[in-house]
């Protein structure tokens, strides 16, 4: 669970959007 709490760190420091982080999840 690390990892998503990770992802969503960068995600805010980023702003990145939810669909990307999704994307990401894809690959």
């Amino acid at each position: 669970m690390n990892r998503f709490i990770g992802i969503g760190k960068a995600a805010k420091i980023l702003g990145v959007s939810t669909q990307t982080l999704r994307r990401w999840e894809n690959e």
